[in-house]
Formats: C-alpha cells, structure tokens, sequence
C-alpha cells in the first residue's frame, strides 16, 4: 500500500515537472488573464515536429489577422513516457490548480490523445475548464461529438490518409511484394498502422506483405531491419519521432532517414510532414500550418463571442501528394508514373522531371547543339578572320607596291643627283685643264665633293645590299667585346662638325665609363651614325642634340635625343618598314633613299636587342636602342673585321647631308 502511494506522489511530481517546464508562449501580456487565454494542450514532448507546425501556423495566423491580444499558454503532456490512468489524473489535478476559473477563454488539443485525455472536463463542474470552449485536431473521423458534446466542442476530424498513400506506392513502385512499416510506440503510429492494414485489405487485396517495426528507439529499427533481406521489390513508410537509446535525445528526421539509408537501400515514403524535406522519395502529406489556419479562424470566432456550437466542424484538407525530386532519381522511379498533381518538392527552376535516359538523351542534344553552335560560330568566326586576313594582306601587298614604287622613285632621285653633281664637277674639272686654268684650292673643293657624292652612292648600295642579305639570311655579325661607350663617344664626337654647320648644340653623357659588350662595332657604329644624321637633317637651326648611355642588369641603353620637327602619330609605327619615308619626294626637307632605319632596327634586333622611339610633333624625337649585356669568349679574329676608319664610316653615312 506504501509502494503505490509512493508511486503516486512521483507521478505527480514528475507531471509538474514536466508541464512547468514545458509551458510556452507564443503571444504573452504581464498580466495572462487580460485579453483572450487559449490554452493548447500537446500529447507529446517539446520540439515535436508535428506540434511545432501546428504552433507555427497558429502564429502566423494571428500575425496575418492582426490579433495581438490572444495569449497562447501552451502545455506539453508527454504521452510518449507515461499514459495511465494514474498519470493523467494527476495532470489533470496539476493543470485545474494552475489554471483557475476564468483565467482560460477556450482550450484547443492539437492531438487525439489529449483531446481523449480533457474533453470530459469540459463537462466536469468541479474543474477549472467546465464549459469552456474546445477545438480540436488530429481526432479521427469514426469518433464523431455527440449532441452534448457538440454544445462545446468543435475542431478538425482526421481521414485515413493512408489510402492515398498505398495508391500512390502501387503507382510508383508497380513491383512492391513487400511494405516495412517504421514506427514508434503511440498511440497516433498505432492508428497509422490500423489505417496502413485496411489500405492493404482494399487496394492490394492483401498481395502485398506488410511487416511491422515499432520501437521508440532508432537502434532497434536498425537491428530489425538488418535482419531482413534485401529485395528490391521492398518499400519503407514511415511515421513518429525515434530516440536514441543511450542518451534518450529525439533525433533530427534527417539524421533518422540517413541511418535508416545506412540499413536499407529501398524507397522511404511517409504521410508525417516531420519526414517531408527529409530525403523521403514522398506521401500524401497533411500540413501543419494548414489545420493551424483553420483552428485560428475558429478560436478568433469564439473571440468575438460566437458560441462554438454554431461553429461546424470539418474535415482536414486532402492530403497532397509530394514527391522529392532528387529521390526519384536515387530510388529509380519512372517519373512517367508520378501524378500531375503531385507537388514537386527540392527541384531546382532549371531541372526537369523526366527518365534518365530522356534526361541523358536531353543532355546529348543539349551537347550536339552547343558543340554545333560552336563549330558554326568558329567556321564564321574563321571565314571573318580568313576574310579580315586577306583584306588585310591585299592591302599590305598594295602597301608593297606603292612603297616600292616610291622607293624605285626616291632611288632614281637619290642617284640621279650625287651622279649628276660627279659628272658636272669632272666636265668643269676638264674645262679648267683644257683651258689650264687650274686653281689647287678650287680643285681641292671639287674632288671633295666628288667624295661626298660618291660616298652617297655607296651608302645607297651598301643599304640595298644589306636589306638583301638580311632577308635571305645571310647578314652576318662579326662579333668582339667592345667599350660601347667608346664606340658612341668616338662616333658623337665626329658628328659634331655637321652638327656645327646648322648651330645645333651637341651633347653626350653616360653613367659608365667602361661598359664591355658583344657587338660588331662597324654595324653599330652605321646605328649611331644613322641616328645622329636624321638627328642633324631634322633638327631645325639652335636645336640641340642629346646623347645618353646606362646600363641595368640585362641591356646597354643608348638614346639618342633631339628637338626636331618630330614624327606624326600615325606614322611612328612605320617608320621602320623598307622603303617607308614619312615625307613625299615633293615634300620632304632631307636627303634619303627610306631604307636607314629598316637597317637599324634589323641591326639591332639581330645583336638580340630592340629600338623603340617616342615622338612629338614640333617637339622632338627620342630613339632608345637597347643592346644586351654578354661577353663572348671566342671573338672574330682581326683579318675578318671591317678595316675602314672612323672618318671614312662618318662620312659614308653622313654623305647625305
């Protein structure tokens, strides 16, 4: 007698534990009795998933309809751990001391257990809850309210959804011989396996066997379901919440279908929303949310003084189908198959709901297309660039022939008039011998510039035979380690008498003075002298003339700078093409055949270096020559080196000015 009146005082301090830590609010006032109290009555523990839609919903509702006053208090029951007779009572007693007289204005049970659990209280004159009003969810649809009942109670009836449910898997799954029902122990699975027996009875006329696993523990649906044979013509529903034995926590739905994947590899289906975004292959599904819009519209009713008898009950919404779309593809189900009512769930805008192999085919074309798409863009593509091409080479072609028409012109000229001024300088010469009047000084002044004439005529096919040979490959370098500073200063210093003649100031600095470097010095001296003669022709009286040279680690860098007429934008980039001058024979200022800095710049780049220039009109012209810094070990002996001196290479390359 002792034992169960123990046993008694701790259920009921087991019950008050359980509700005072469970109680929430989702709308709250300092004071619960003002505005409208609801109070919600959950079967089972806090964070059931079914439940917290339900809460959700509710909230939402009231949010939408701007209802403000309404103070939720909400009580889970926790039927899962104890449901006798002995422990309801006590929640009972529990509940009428927590909640007196007037201090609630309507109760709603969102499951069937604890509406079986209350509903009798409302009839109850010692309780707390006498008359007051109470809507109701999840109460099967047999256990309709009886005109005494009706006064004060209305709510949500559930239908067997399960139907829907084995239509939908004899649809999807044609071969199914076997269902593995995956529950835990309540009193809702316990309905869902009543509903999944008499769907069987109907649709399948038994054909299909179905073979229960009820635990409240994941472990053990694990080591039932490793028991069993895999067959692909298998299937797995599921329904509940599972915990883990060792630590008694409820595990994620996520977490219960990966271990449950872990076990068997058949498809998952379930009507329970808990599993609906957790890798199911799907089921016909009742939304939380949903029942929760109709229960508030029902509560705010009652608000505003409506009597719940003339509140009709109703029906729950229709279970809609929903599949998972990635599901489909794992589990192989012919999309075919699926109801164009079914909701798609987990599918991206771009994807698309067809076979495999229609979608593999898809792709295929998808490729050809692309891959074709491609190669007609690229045969386009190449016929503009084959067509560009050409335009382009026609034009440099007509380029050609228009400079090497210019340059047979300039050629003429530039030979026509060192040898006209040989031969009208010889016929005077004659003349003053014929008649012996000869003038050593005079003489003098004329076999000097029968030199300088001659000189031009050599400069001008020592330059056309070079242009030959470095086209055919066959210029070659006769290569020694030279001072270049030396070489340019020796050079510079020698230019200065045709500078003086046009008053230009001439200067020259460089930052070493030794720099030894691989070069062949007659080649380079024809560069520097090149430079510094274009330099002096247009460069007008009073300018000047700058000669700089530094080194860095890779090159020797000699610049050659003045304050000439300059270089027009547009020409730059020519000005080193073979027979190009940036002047026409009618116009320009200077002497010249077109052919110098074509020379230079294939000198340089053939010692592996490289000329650049910078220019601007009126202003001036910048050339910048950069010869690489290496020593050769093996030099060009002395018998094979240009033998001419530095005044006879200065006044072969400046015979022209």
């Amino acid at each position: 007698m002792g034992g169960k009146l123990l046993k008694h005082i701790l259920g009921i301090i087991l019950c008050a534990m359980i509700s005072f830590s469970c109680v929430q609010k989702i709308y709250s006032d300092d004071n619960k009795h003002e505005g409208f109290n609801v109070l919600i009555l959950n079967s089972y523990h806090q964070g059931h998933y079914w439940e917290s839609n339900i809460l959700d919903g509710l909230k939402k509702y009231m949010e939408k309809h701007k209802e403000d006053n309404i103070n939720f208090n909400v009580e889970y029951l926790d039927f899962r751990n104890k449901n006798d007779i002995e422990y309801i009572d006590s929640l009972k007693e529990m509940l009428n001391k927590k909640y007196h007289k007037g201090s609630i204005d309507a109760i709603y049970t969102v499951d069937d257990e604890a509406y079986e659990s209350f509903k009798r209280e409302v009839f109850n004159k010692k309780s707390s809850f006498y008359k007051i009003p109470l809507v109701f969810s999840g109460v099967d649809n047999k256990q309709r309210c009886c005109t005494k009942e009706k006064q004060y109670m209305s709510g949500i009836y559930h239908t067997d959804d399960s139907k829907n449910l084995i239509s939908m898997i004899k649809r999807l799954n044609p071969d199914v011989k076997n269902i593995n029902v995956i529950t835990e122990e309540s009193l809702y699975c316990k309905s869902v396996r009543s509903e999944i027996d008499n769907a069987i009875k109907i649709y399948a006329d038994n054909t299909i066997n179905i073979r229960y696993m009820e635990s409240d523990y994941i472990q053990d649906i694990v080591y039932k379901l490793n028991e069993l044979e895999y067959a692909d013509n298998s299937i797995n529903i599921i329904a509940g919440e599972f915990q883990n034995k060792a630590s008694l926590k409820y595990l994620n739905p996520k977490d219960t279908i990966k271990i449950i994947k872990q076990s068997s590899k058949n498809a998952i289906y379930s009507n329970d929303q808990t599993y609906m975004n957790a890798s199911i292959l799907g089921g016909c599904i009742d939304i939380g949310q949903e029942q929760a819009a109709i229960i508030g519209e029902m509560i705010l009713k009652i608000k505003n003084g409506q009597p719940i008898y003339a509140i009709p009950y109703e029906i729950e919404p229709v279970a809609k189908e929903y599949i998972d779309y990635n599901s489909v593809y794992e589990y192989n189900i012919n999309p075919f198959n699926i109801s164009k009512e079914s909701k798609i769930i987990n599918k991206k805008n771009y994807q698309i709901l067809v076979p495999i192999w229609m979608k593999n085919l898809i792709i295929l074309v998808i490729f050809f297309i692309i891959v074709a798409t491609i190669l007609c863009f690229n045969h386009v593509v190449n016929r503009k660039k084959d067509r560009k091409k050409r335009e382009e080479e026609y034009a440099k072609a007509q380029e050609r022939d228009k400079l090497k028409t210019d340059f047979i012109v300039n050629l003429s000229h530039e030979l026509r008039t060192p040898i006209n001024i040989i031969l009208g300088t010889t016929k005077v010469l004659e003349r003053n011998i014929m008649n012996e009047n000869i003038n050593k000084l005079d003489t003098v002044n004329k076999l000097n510039n029968i030199n300088q004439n001659s000189y031009r005529l050599l400069k001008i096919s020592n330059n056309i035979i070079d242009i030959t040979k470095v086209e055919s490959g066959m210029f070659n370098l006769k290569m020694q380690n030279c001072n270049i500073v030396n070489i340019v200063e020796e050079i510079f210093t020698s230019s200065v008498e045709f500078a003086n003649k046009k008053s230009l100031k001439m200067i020259f600095d460089t930052d070493e003075e030794e720099i030894i470097i691989a070069i062949d010095k007659f080649q380079i001296q024809r560069v520097i002298l090149n430079l510094l003669s274009n330099a002096i022709k247009f460069t007008n009286s009073k300018g000047y003339i700058n000669v700089y040279i530094k080194k860095d680690y890779r090159y020797v860098l000699i610049e050659v700078k003045d304050s000439g007429v300059g270089i027009p934008e547009d020409k730059i980039n020519k000005i080193f093409y073979r027979f190009y001058q940036v002047d026409s024979l009618m116009t320009r200022k200077s002497e010249g055949s077109g052919i110098g800095l074509c020379i230079v710049k294939d000198i340089v780049e053939i010692h592996g270096g490289k000329i650049e220039v910078e220019s601007k009109i009126n202003l001036g012209t910048t050339f910048r020559i950069y010869l690489p810094r290496k020593i050769i070990e093996d030099e060009t002996s002395d018998d094979n080196l240009h033998i001419l001196d530095i005044e006879s290479v200065v006044n072969l390359e400046m015979s022209d000015i």
